[in-house]
């Protein structure tokens, strides 16, 4: 009799993860790949899926994968094993990978925990990614939290001051990642394992009070049980569902303003400043989490005191560039009305798209490119690409001045100004500093650096900014203006002018930058 109703308890959890899971859209997948630790927990996530498979609940196909951390010598060598036996016996394809756990840790400055958890999902990641790429399908990661879970992560988060996202969390799908046990507790899962007598390993550390997450499990929980006379996960999952609505229509509202709000240069997503300024705090703070997300495809140890400094960095007028240190070695950006993310490595190539957007042009490193007339053909057309950059430059020769078609994106050099000596196209990077420019019909010169700095050119980027250059003086600055010819209307009946009355030739040299 006991075991009739065992077994009927045990086939009603499959029944119960397979109604969540679909009301979920959990399953809408080609391959499933559970994160397999061995423990209780996801033996049962494994088993109930394999179950769910063989009964055609489930049309996809099911996988393992375990990480082996090394944090508890020896015993976690046996855990791997007993995985690599499960799943023999099962039918059911294991991949096992190893982490230096300790070594990570130490290295990063963070707890073993922490470690294992970004050591793990980044595999995670990494082994679904190639294996959608093999297989030509989709593939999810099913992870074994559980209702218990729901308890312990609300709490937790609740006395670290957590707003809505880290009170309703976990959740069922977050990514690639599926979470189908979250309408099960654990006791159920384990009377489940009973039933079926299959083995799983038993982590003792998980038994103690060792830790915040296992003081909550093992103390806090079951004491404040005792006292109300109620299991906690029942009250608290309860208050879960209330607050994922609330989740759900603040979340919905932020999404809209995000589109509002966020733009891409050259393909990397950036906000608005000036479009935030009147946001609520609560929106403000996710348009930044979604920012962050979309740049990173993450928001792994983003935290308050992050959100707290991008608000104070968005917030004011910005006087050139600003930065702030983010988590991984990452950076908040600030340049005027722009803001967004960028790893260390990324904030010029950002900075160099905002210059773009003014109108300049950038390589993503040194340019020096010598170029006299002799390089233009007679009654032809000169071009090479600009290294580093998706640049051409191109020159065209003119002899007769009334053939001219004005251009206000183009230079055109009097012939006489690099027939001797020619010219150099470059940028600091390339050619260095202390070059000046004078700007045609100006009296005054500036030093390079010091006219990007008054031309509110962001920093990171004037290094790479083109420029045509000659015994140390800027001819053209493209996006600013010349030294030498005519860029306008204007100057170009002045000039055209002046050349009729000198009774010359009127020879003149186009040039253009356009992209491949």
């Amino acid at each position: 009799m006991k075991d009739g109703r065992t077994k009927s308890a045990a086939d009603s959890i499959t029944d119960q993860v397979l109604v969540f899971a679909k009301d979920k859209g959990l399953f809408d997948c080609g391959i499933i790949v559970v994160g397999l630790s061995g423990g209780p927990d996801s033996v049962a996530l494994l088993c109930i899926l394999k179950e769910l498979k063989d009964n055609n609940g489930i049309d996809c196909e099911i996988r393992a994968f375990h990480c082996n951390h090394h944090i508890r010598q020896g015993v976690c060598d046996e855990e791997a094993d007993q995985v690599r036996e499960l799943c023999g016996k099962l039918g059911i394809d294991v991949k096992v990978i190893d982490f230096d756990c300790i070594g990570f840790a130490e290295q990063n400055h963070i707890s073993e925990e922490t470690a294992g958890r970004l050591l793990r999902y980044e595999a995670f990641e990494q082994y679904a990614a190639a294996l959608e790429k093999a297989e030509g399908k989709k593939v999810r990661i099913a992870i074994a939290h559980h209702k218990d879970d729901i308890a312990e992560t609300m709490m937790m988060n609740l006395f670290r001051g957590s707003g809505l996202e880290g009170l309703v969390n976990p959740k069922s799908r977050t990514g690639r990642i599926i979470r189908p046990l979250l309408c099960v507790k654990k006791s159920e899962l384990v009377d489940y394992l009973d039933s079926r007598n299959i083995r799983y390993a038993i982590d003792q550390t998980n038994l103690t009070v060792q830790g915040t997450r296992n003081s909550w499990r093992n103390r806090f929980l079951p004491e404040i049980g005792s006292f109300y006379n109620e299991d906690p996960a029942v009250p608290l999952t309860r208050t879960y569902k209330l607050l994922a609505d609330d989740l759900e229509y603040i979340n919905g509202i932020s999404v809209e303003t995000y589109k509002t709000n966020r733009r891409l240069l050259s393909g990397h997503p950036v906000l608005q400043v000036s479009g935030t300024r009147e946001l609520h705090p609560a929106i403000l703070s996710r348009i930044i989490r979604l920012l962050w997300h979309e740049t990173f495809g993450d928001l792994i140890d983003f935290e308050e005191i992050h959100l707290s400094s991008c608000r104070s960095l968005m917030s004011g007028d910005a006087a050139g560039e600003m930065t702030i240190d983010m988590p991984f070695g990452r950076k908040a950006y600030r340049c005027g009305d722009v803001f967004g993310f960028a790893d260390k490595d990324g904030i010029q190539t950002l900075s160099c798209s905002i210059a773009g957007e003014m109108g300049f042009l950038v390589a993503d490193a040194p340019v020096k490119i010598g170029f006299d007339l002799h390089d233009i053909p007679q009654n032809g057309e000169f071009s090479v690409k600009i290294s580093n950059s998706a640049l051409k430059l191109k020159a065209l020769l003119f002899e007769n001045i009334g053939d001219l078609e004005y251009n206000n994106f183009s230079w055109f050099c009097p012939t006489d100004v690099i027939r001797d000596g020619g010219i150099t196209f470059g940028n600091c990077s390339g050619l260095g500093t202390g070059l000046r420019m004078r700007r045609a019909g100006s009296e005054g010169s500036k030093e390079i650096t010091r006219l990007m700095t008054d031309l509110k050119i962001p920093g990171s980027a004037r290094k790479q900014i083109i420029f045509a250059e000659k015994d140390g003086e800027i001819l053209w600055l493209p996006g600013f203006g010349h030294g030498k010819g005519f860029t306008d209307a204007k100057s170009r009946e002045r000039y055209t002018a002046d050349l009729t009355e000198d009774h010359t030739s009127g020879s003149l040299v186009m040039f253009t930058v356009e992209r491949q």
